[in-house]
């Protein structure tokens, strides 16, 4: 120890002096450490005033003031340490309140360090950690360390930190325990990295599960297929065969297809396969496996549910498809050289009525060559009138068709082409019509002579018309000769005599009349008679129509009648009968008057009143009403008693058509005459000319 006394003329350390002037004027005792030179001391002053004066005394302290500075120092460095780290550190006594925290594990938990000393620190742990906690903070209390341990924290917000946790128990001097020191890192990132991390894992567990799963689907629709099938991987290892290339060739058992399939040791030199790989695009291709037979390999690009690229392969077996195809080469081939040797030409139709083939002789017959007729319609070969019977025949497609017809075509310098033509229907075994098989013949000559003959027979008939015709004009001219020859007789000018001549006249101009019709139109066995009663009556009115009397003539025909002329000779007879006795007698004492003519089919009944057994004959009504306003016939009188020669003629013409004449009295009088006609059925035999039975 040293001491400093109050002795006159000693100097005191100017630090000491101060210290001791700051005593004297407080007036209580200072105890300060001092620097005097390198030494330091601790100095207590004490002030005396009752001895006016001061005692002052120090200890040498240098040696623990050094052991303090490194202390200090130490312990800026150790808590400069603690507040750089990256771990929060966490420090409570025995009761867990919180006595100190690192700014780092304040901002881990978004609090101060303020907020968080003093308070527990369970009310910093997420209540799914909380009794855990608890376990382990006595055991933490019983001495024990534990290390390495994770809990979850709650946030001031509300949010959960995960935290790799470090505890170690405190103890004082005597070896109690006075708390925990706690070193905390963030590991919530880790925590959700390794959440995404499983449950990446369980993912790309199931996806694996659910590839081979697909992959065993696939299989197994693959095993059940009836075609031979291959799975390839792109370096040729058999990844799948199906059951029916395992029946063929055995199980793959992993190998390369050309060690499986032929047992090479390379790769094939004519496979194809890789087209698949290099293209991208399915490829078909012929292919001879080791046991000899035929097949066609179907390549598929195909990719694997991993995504890996693949080859599907389908082989069909395809030998026996072959040797039929060379067997059916060998027959067509035979048959193509008799079709196209045969003297008939021979074309085929199909259901869309275009030209599929044609052998030599058609070519010939129309002048075509094969590429200028396959594919075309028929129609554009037909000429007009053939174009009907052929529509007939094809409107019966799905009828089992073998006609025999007469065809005209044209051919292609634009003469006509007349063939006799047999056609057949195609079907399909499922019995769909594809076409007909047509012979043709070439009958062109044969048919320019049948023209030949019936421009003759047209001529010869006109000839037999035109000359009968003139023979009875003849008639009628002799008939008025000799009426001329009684007209010039006084006594017989008005007789009944003249009257016989002009009446047999106008019969005969009637007859006449029939055959100029037939001779001018068309029709050499059919006469058109609506218009015959037209140009009949207006020659009766021309012929009777006398002095004043103004009598009109009323005609209601229908058009287009044709009948033969075993009907058309004695009709007219009856309309000249008629006609001409409405004229003579109806209007005896008036200035006017009207005659009706009416001829139609019978409405009543209809067209064909009656269907023969034979389906080519038909019967036909007719109704002819011939009627006049005149003076009448008394309702006495019978028809069948009249002693009239004209009437009686026609009671006999209408007895003769099988008919029933009806007369009718009231306002005039009106005669009514049915009769039926028994002809060919037209229809049925429109395409006769052209149709062969």
């Amino acid at each position: 120890m040293q001491e400093w006394g109050t002795k006159i003329g000693e100097k005191l350390p100017s630090s000491i002096e101060d210290l001791v002037l700051k005593t004297i004027s407080r007036n209580s005792p200072e105890t300060k450490d001092v620097r005097v030179g390198k030494r330091v001391y601790r100095i207590n002053i004490h002030p005396l005033p009752e001895e006016e004066c001061i005692n002052i005394y120090g200890f040498d302290i240098s040696n623990h003031a050094s052991l303090e500075e490194k202390l200090l120092e130490c312990e800026r460095k150790y808590r400069s340490i603690i507040e750089t780290t990256n771990e929060g550190i966490w420090i409570t006594d025995t009761e867990e309140v919180t006595t100190f925290v690192t700014q780092k594990m304040a901002e881990m938990l978004g609090y101060t360090t303020e907020e968080m000393i003093g308070k527990s620190a369970f009310d910093f742990v997420d209540k799914d950690d909380m009794e855990s906690s608890r376990i382990r903070t006595k055991s933490q209390h019983e001495g024990i360390k534990e290390k390495g341990y994770e809990m979850k924290f709650c946030r001031k917000d509300g949010s959960i930190v995960w935290s790799l946790v470090s505890s170690t128990p405190l103890l004082d001097a005597e070896g109690k325990h006075t708390g925990n020191m706690s070193m905390c890192s963030d590991i919530t990132q880790c925590k959700k990295a390794e959440k995404e991390l499983k449950r990446t894992n369980e993912e790309l567990e199931k996806w694996n599960q659910e590839t081979i799963n697909e992959r065993q689907r696939l299989y197994n629709v693959l095993d059940t297929l009836p075609a031979m099938i291959i799975l390839l991987t792109s370096d040729y290892h058999v990844a799948f065969a199906n059951r029916r290339f395992r029946k063929r060739f055995g199980d793959p058992g992993g190998r390369h297809c050309y060690e499986y399939y032929f047992g090479f040791t390379r790769p094939c030199k004519f496979c194809e396969s890789h087209k698949v790989l290099e293209t991208g695009q399915p490829h078909q291709w012929e292919v001879s496996g080791p046991d000899g037979s035929v097949y066609d390999a179907y390549n598929l690009p195909f990719t694997d549910v991993d995504g890996s690229p693949m080859i599907l392969e389908m082989d069909i077996d395809v030998t026996e498809q072959k040797k039929a195809e060379e067997r059916l080469q060998e027959s067509e081939e035979r048959y193509r050289n008799i079709v196209e040797t045969a003297n008939e030409g021979i074309s085929i139709i199909d259901a869309e009525e275009r030209i599929t083939f044609v052998n030599k002789q058609v070519e010939d017959m129309f002048g075509y060559s094969s590429e200028e007729l396959i594919g075309r319609l028929m129609w554009d070969f037909l000429s007009d009138e053939s174009k009907a019977v052929i529509k007939h025949v094809f409107s019966k497609k799905g009828e089992n068709i073998n006609e025999s017809l007469e065809i005209k075509f044209i051919r292609k310098n634009g003469y006509p082409l007349w063939t006799h033509t047999n056609s057949k229907s195609i079907f399909d075994k499922n019995g769909k019509f594809l076409g007909t098989l047509n012979l043709h013949t070439d009958i062109t000559k044969r048919k320019e002579v049948e023209e030949a003959l019936r421009n003759f027979e047209i001529a010869r008939k006109k000839e037999i018309h035109h000359r009968i015709k003139n023979n009875l004009q003849v008639i009628s001219s002799l008939l008025d000769l000799q009426a001329e020859k009684f007209r010039n007789r006084k006594i017989i000018n008005e007789s009944e005599v003249l009257e016989a001549f002009r009446e047999s006249q106008d019969r005969v101009k009637s007859m006449a009349l029939i055959h100029e019709e037939l001779y001018k139109g068309e029709e050499l066995d059919k006469l058109n008679f609506s218009l015959y009663i037209k140009e009949l009556a207006d020659a009766l009115f021309v012929t009777y129509k006398i002095g004043n009397a103004d009598v009109s003539l009323n005609m209601d025909l229908e058009e287009n009648i044709l009948l033969d002329m075993d009907t058309a000779i004695p009709l007219g007879i009856i309309v000249n009968e008629l006609v001409s006795n409405s004229l003579k007698y109806a209007f005896p004492d008036r200035e006017n008057g009207e005659i009706q003519i009416k001829f139609h089919k019978n409405g009543e009944n209809g067209s064909i009143i009656e269907k023969s057994k034979n389906e080519e004959y038909k019967s036909t009504s007719f109704i002819l009403t011939i009627s006049d306003n005149g003076v009448g016939i008394s309702e006495d009188l019978d028809i069948k008693e009249l002693d009239s020669l004209g009437l009686q003629l026609v009671t006999f013409l209408v007895d003769q058509l099988d008919g029933e004449l009806e007369l009718k009295k009231s306002n005039g009088t009106e005669f009514i005459i049915r009769f039926t006609v028994v002809e060919k059925n037209n229809h049925a035999s429109a395409s006769a000319p052209h149709l062969i039975k």
